[in-house]
């Protein structure tokens, strides 16, 4: 992704693309300024205490905002690859199985399942859609439109 200034982001995670996104602004300057607030609040407990005070509401706010236009860039991504039968097939599965491990992670399920798979899995349902859509992408066929049959 390019910015106004030509400067690519240093990472690629939903949160940067989101606040990029609603910002508009991508400076390698702010972002590593931003990385180095974040771990002198982790070593020095008064700067921590200060971004621990910041309202709940506001950060509540953000995040709403920046997930919202998280959703919206997958969802503008999907509609550039297509909504042919497969694409749909893939999208479905893929978030309806995050949405059941989500759940199943509540009724404690993961304890059937080997501690390596545990671990991956248990919690962090992305990595569950992740594979599962990888999975889907290479055993489903490429053709799955439907055919009128003459």
């Amino acid at each position: 992704m390019s910015s106004l200034f030509g400067c690519p982001p240093i990472t690629s995670f939903s949160q940067n693309v989101g606040s990029i996104n609603m910002t508009k602004f991508v400076n390698r300057f702010t972002i590593a300024t931003g990385a180095i607030c974040m771990i002198l609040a982790g070593l020095l407990p008064p700067i921590g205490n200060f971004f621990s005070s910041l309202p709940e509401s506001v950060l509540g706010g953000c995040t709403i905002m920046m997930f919202g236009t998280i959703l919206t860039i997958g969802i503008e991504m999907i509609s550039k690859a297509g909504f042919n039968q497969r694409n749909v097939t893939i999208v479905a599965l893929s978030l309806t199985v995050g949405i059941g491990f989500t759940s199943g992670t509540e009724a404690d399920i993961w304890h059937i399942f080997p501690q390596i798979i545990q671990n991956v899995f248990a919690g962090n349902c992305v990595a569950v859609v992740f594979v599962v859509s990888i999975i889907l992408s290479l055993v489903l066929p490429k053709d799955m439109d439907i055919k009128k049959i003459k």
